[in-house]
């Protein structure tokens, strides 16, 4: 079995946060036997030209390869949008029908953020390359319905796996840690994150008890305004990126993560490593994260967008019992267990061997 990713998001030393969930995949596919490679966009210098360079070169590198790649090749690539122009180009010269490809398709490559030229063209992108793809992975079953739906895939074409899963060697419960955050937020630091409804709700509650905290770790466009307003406020600690064996010790020392997302997230993993550590999930009710808050966790979920509903969550969350903290806690490990990386990225496997086995996966 011969899978070469492709992929512009990969773990490095500069940025050993990035795409751990796509190394976690190859690692997990290498574990089971395969023989696989890795096309990676390289980090470098910063700014636009450089940028460009490393991108023309990640695509040429791709195009060589997949202009080389034989039928037993499979061509995994992980953000369609932004990694799969090589892998196109070579399809004109070569032919489809001698590639191989398997397209893991993320939120942003179907769903961008913004509407602007470059999100058409990524979506254009996108189309392309899910339309060369003998296998679609999607990271959910939300998502599923939406490449169904919007994008005419057929069902048959898709797998469904929850992006390598999480791993509970990893993310696991700390038995001698202490609470010191009453709530915690981890991820990218953007508006459309829910951020900012977080901050203004978190001042609401914390007017009605001192001794309640905030514990924030994450980057991205919105740090300095954040940094500004953290620093006017009581309570809130912020932290800029971690990797992950530093983020277990975070989900451990909080009593609740609060995932205020307003985008249509296709999954959702934060929210799953917290839940592998036992620690229970406040989420605005969207996209995916219908598929794991479930049961009792649903009372205390919002909509997205309401700094009320978001209050209201947090009030409810701190002034849960001993008991009924307890309850949530063991449901959180419960639902975080189906979502364990060994188990989906073998089911992942298995998947690709009965659908390609007449090309020797």
């Amino acid at each position: 079995m011969r899978i070469t990713f492709i992929t512009n998001l990969y773990p490095c030393k500069y940025k050993p946060f990035k795409g751990t969930f796509v190394r976690n995949v190859l690692e997990g596919f290498n574990k089971n036997g395969c023989d696989v490679k890795l096309i990676a966009l390289r980090e470098g210098r910063t700014g636009y030209i450089y940028k460009l360079f490393r991108y023309s070169f990640f695509f040429l590198r791709s195009f060589w390869f997949a202009m080389k790649a034989g039928k037993n090749d499979i061509l995994y690539i992980h953000y369609t949008s932004h990694s799969s122009i090589g892998v196109i180009f070579a399809s004109w010269l070569k032919g489809y029908r001698y590639l191989n490809i398997v397209s893991n398709v993320h939120g942003s490559d179907i769903l961008p953020e913004k509407k602007n030229i470059f999100s058409k063209f990524k979506i254009i992108v996108s189309k392309k390359i899910i339309n060369l793809s003998s296998v679609v992975v999607s990271p959910s079953n939300y998502f599923k319905d939406i490449l169904v739906s919007h994008y005419k895939v057929p069902k048959d074409k898709i797998v469904v796996s929850p992006s390598g899963g999480v791993d509970s060697g990893v993310f696991h419960s700390q038995i001698d840690s202490v609470k010191r955050y009453t709530f915690g937020y981890v991820g990218r630091i953007e508006k459309n994150k829910g951020i900012d409804d977080l901050i203004e709700a978190f001042q609401l509650v914390k007017d009605l008890n001192y001794n309640y905290s905030l514990l924030i770790v994450g980057s991205g466009s919105y740090v300095s305004e954040l940094r500004e307003i953290v620093n006017s406020m009581v309570g809130v600690t912020f932290i800029e990126g971690m990797s992950q064996n530093e983020l277990v010790d975070v989900y451990n020392t909080i009593s609740f993560l609060v995932f205020p997302s307003k985008l249509r997230e296709s999954l959702g993993l934060i929210p799953i490593e917290a839940m592998m550590c036992g620690t229970p999930v406040l989420s605005s009710r969207i996209g995916a994260t219908h598929d794991y808050i479930v049961s009792d966790m649903c009372e205390y979920s919002f909509e997205p967008g309401s700094i009320e509903g978001l209050k209201a969550s947090l009030l409810k969350a701190a002034g849960a019992s001993k008991d009924e903290y307890e309850c949530l806690s063991q449901l959180a490990s419960k639902i975080a267990k189906k979502y364990e990386s060994d188990r989906v990225i073998k089911e992942l496997y298995m998947q690709l061997k009965c659908r390609l086995g007449s090309r020797n996966v």
